[in-house]
């Protein structure tokens, strides 16, 4: 399988792509994540207008299988310390940017994948349902929208169970991180689908 992952952090959301010989492309603009294997740095909003470029010159656009995605959460974390907790004890409305959001829709647009994820916390639920995407699946803390194939966990630890300490410049990801059971259920689910397509190698 050929599977992008934007947003990707630690690349949690697709580790289990990668330990099965999938070739995998993680997008990121954390520089401190430059060693994370297969990522390249570039902001996602880079990537988006570069994919626009090829597509109004007609120039090829490679073949995706899979995207999945995990749009910064912290502006619609419930957690008491996050900016929307505070604007509510404070009385203020609280309208987070949609952009991450929409650009990732605008991307997976473009390619065209036959699956794809968008990972964020059950904060963005209402939200996200303005903008048309509706949640799929609910893991613990973890929001699925999209088009993939329905998935099983067992019980998994939660995101902040991975935490660290206050002043370590990688907290936000390591809290963010996506666990290897998840991914393996996605890929299990994919990888269980068949098609006519399939059965016969006609694709």
């Amino acid at each position: 399988m050929k599977v992008l992952d934007l947003f990707s952090g630690l690349g949690g959301f697709s580790e289990a792509f990668l330990l099965a010989g999938d070739e995998v492309v993680r997008v990121e603009n954390n520089p401190l994540l430059s060693e994370v294997p297969a990522t390249t740095i570039q902001d996602v909003k880079d990537m988006r207008d570069r994919l626009r470029r090829f597509q109004n010159e007609g120039q090829p656009i490679r073949k995706i299988d899979l995207v999945v995605a995990s749009p910064p959460c912290l502006n619609f974390s419930l957690a008491y310390s996050a900016p929307r907790s505070i604007a509510a004890r404070r009385g203020e409305d609280w309208n987070p940017s949609m952009e991450w959001f929409e650009v990732t829709m605008e991307i997976i647009k473009i390619l065209n994948p036959k699956w794809w994820v968008i990972e964020n916390v059950i904060g963005s639920i209402s939200f996200c349902e303005k903008i048309g995407l509706i949640p799929n699946q609910i893991h613990g803390s973890c929001v699925f929208y999209g088009n993939y194939p329905k998935f099983s966990t067992p019980k998994m630890a939660s995101k902040k169970q991975k935490d660290s300490w206050h002043g370590d410049p990688l907290r936000m990801n390591k809290r963010a991180l996506i666990p290897l059971e998840l991914s393996m259920a996605l890929r299990k689910a994919i990888m269980s689908q068949k098609t006519l397509f399939d059965d016969y190698n006609i694709a």
